[in-house]
């Protein structure tokens, strides 16, 4: 339920939108297709939901919809007029209906006396900080995480339960005796503020210089990271990607799900890396690469 009387004036407001229809109270969030009587929904092709769209207006649901259109003023339920009515419908729902996060350090938690811990983030149950983590203003570390020494996670950030971050990366030499011994890695990992990592997902301390993750980029659950990659601004990385060492994801690359990358290559500023897809080379900024090994489709501005 949201925290206090939201109306469609409310979010007009807010978000600087033009209603189509009379003002009223927002009483939850519905799929299009569930809608019911003051409920708010969003459609982004008219066309293809029209009638779902038409049913939940006569219920007096609550819609955003596709500014620069022409709408007759409904008889029942109400209009907001969107440039991106999906994004305006998940702002709106994380404005008035996300539960706000509780600052604190859960009983449960361990977190080393070293390790900064801003006053208004928080930390879940039975999850562990190690020596001279620092975790910023804002941000949310849920349960069983595993933050390791020197990490440093920026403001607002969100780190889903399971997550590991910091811990060795998989970097191996041989002795003079022929046996495997692992090369210590000591640069840890610097996550910038506004990131999400998912559940589940691993992002391995760098070897002598840290991996970071920039600002506003996006890791979802079951997702590896190695050692010494360098994740730039606004970057989305997919359930089960796996990211090897040494690899640069520059600005507002998209990696699919179950991609693969090989280490030491880059993927430039606005790539998509396809489903399942594996990168055996670079990648040009803005081109789209599907299949194994992967190949090229029509860039993505060319879309």
């Amino acid at each position: 339920m949201a925290l206090s009387i939201v109306t469609t004036h409310t979010i007009t407001a807010d978000f600087s939108l033009e209603a189509v229809g009379e003002h009223r109270e927002v009483h939850g969030l519905a799929p299009i297709g569930e809608a019911q009587k003051n409920t708010l929904t969003f459609v982004g092709d008219i066309e293809k939901y029209g009638e779902a769209l038409e049913t939940a207006l006569q219920v007096g649901a609550i819609v955003f919809v596709p500014a620069g259109q022409a709408y007759s003023t409904p008889s029942a339920g109400t209009l907001i007029l969107a440039a991106n009515p999906r994004a305006a419908f998940a702002q709106a729902s994380a404005r008035y209906f996300t539960p706000p996060v509780l600052a604190g350090v859960a009983e449960t938690a361990r977190v080393h006396p070293t390790a900064f811990i801003d006053p208004s983030a928080s930390v879940g149950e039975f999850t562990v900080i190690r020596e001279n983590a620092v975790v910023g203003a804002g941000s949310e570390i849920r349960d069983h995480v595993v933050i390791g020494r020197n990490v440093t996670i920026g403001d607002s950030a969100l780190i889903k339960s399971h997550a590991v971050i910091g811990e060795e990366g998989f970097g191996i030499e041989k002795d003079s005796a022929g046996n495997n011994f692992r090369i210590p890695h000591l640069g840890s990992v610097k996550i910038g503020n506004h990131v999400e990592v998912g559940c589940f997902t691993t992002v391995c301390s760098g070897t002598i210089a840290p991996t970071t993750i920039g600002d506003y980029s996006k890791i979802d659950d079951h997702v590896h990271i190695s050692h010494n990659c360098r994740l730039e601004r606004n970057v989305i990385v997919t359930a089960c990607a796996e990211v090897s060492g040494s690899v640069i994801l520059e600005d507002d690359v998209w990696l699919g799900p179950n991609s693969s990358i090989i280490q030491g290559v880059t993927l430039g500023r606005g790539a998509l890396l396809g489903i399942g897809a594996v990168a055996l080379k670079s990648i040009d900024e803005g081109e789209v690469r599907v299949g194994n090994p992967a190949r090229q489709l029509p860039s993505r501005s060319a879309q």
